[in-house]
């Protein structure tokens, strides 16, 4: 049976604002309450609950492992309830333009959109356009409101979120493996066409030099524009493609690629999130609260 919550969503409120300052009457000067009154609302929810959420020391208050953990979860509570009311409120006219998001389109394709309707579903009043890009541009926060970068520009204006590691390994058809003689060596992926991508032309050779095949070669290197070109030639078995895991890990599960290679310790970058400091908008801090829960299930 769950315990029921404080019949006042003052009662948390006043508890997460003495929190933040840990001082009672520091709580009280913000919410225009007497500090009396304060601790009253505090020791009545540490009734309600049955543990102590501050210690009372001589310089002050702390918070016990109890009240720290009360506190960051209101925190992250009382942020998405502003933010919810903001865009629901017939008052908040930005809510007519949509979130704009920014990705290349083997990211967006591979994980963004299998993800999405989660937000969509957490978030259905939050509109949102997405913008591909091939290459990289710097970040205009006039045109967009976010973009996801495994580069990270430096700019004290941005706020820079990392998501988590990629690796590069080879991938290829099941039908092309079945054709040939492939037996799990490396070096028999010298049989093979190689499927490069313009933006990165040396990759093939950085992953062969990983590995300690500096010397292997392909059969044919074939170039695409875009990784995500690359990746379905691949899959259509014109050759082996170089591919970032874990974002083809599903692709791979589902049967229609197979992983050649482990993942090399060396052979890595780091996807990001990235926005202005300077944008305050609240369906922004929705989408990295939901970006923040994603992580939090990988």
């Amino acid at each position: 049976m769950r315990m029921p919550l404080p019949s006042s969503l003052n009662t948390l409120r006043t508890f997460s604002v003495a929190a933040k300052h840990l001082s009672f009457k520091a709580a009280a000067d913000e919410l225009c309450l007497s500090p009396s009154a304060v601790s009253r609302q505090i020791a009545g929810l540490e009734d309600q609950i049955g543990c102590k959420l501050f210690q009372r020391q001589v310089r002050g208050l702390a918070l016990t492992p109890e009240g720290t953990k009360l506190s960051a979860t209101l925190e992250s509570v009382f942020d998405q309830l502003h933010s919810t009311l903001e865009i629901i409120s017939p008052h908040n006219k930005s809510k007519s333009e949509p979130l704009v998001i920014s990705a290349q389109p083997y990211f967006a394709n591979h994980w963004l959109l299998p993800r999405l309707h989660r937000f969509k579903h957490q978030y259905p009043n939050v509109s949102l356009q997405f913008e591909s890009e091939l290459t990289y541009k710097p970040f205009d926060a006039n045109k967009i409101d976010g973009c996801f970068r495994f580069t990270p520009p430096i700019d004290k204006g941005l706020h820079v979120k990392k998501l988590f590691r990629q690796f590069a390994v080879p991938v290829a058809a099941p039908v092309l493996l079945n054709k040939s003689d492939w037996n799990g060596d490396l070096r028999c992926l010298s049989a093979f066409n190689w499927c490069h991508t313009l933006s990165q032309p040396d990759l093939w050779q950085q992953w062969t030099d990983a590995w300690g095949l500096p010397n292997l070669l392909a059969n044919e290197n074939m170039f695409f524009d875009d990784a995500d070109t690359a990746l379905q030639a691949a899959k259509n078995g014109i050759g082996v493609a170089m591919a970032a895991w874990p974002l083809v890990e599903a692709t791979v599960t589902a049967g229609h690629l197979v992983r050649l290679s482990d993942c090399h310790p060396q052979l890595y970058s780091d996807y990001y999130f990235i926005c202005a400091k300077s944008n305050h908008d609240s369906r922004l801090q929705l989408f990295i609260n939901w970006l923040n829960q994603e992580m939090a299930v990988e």
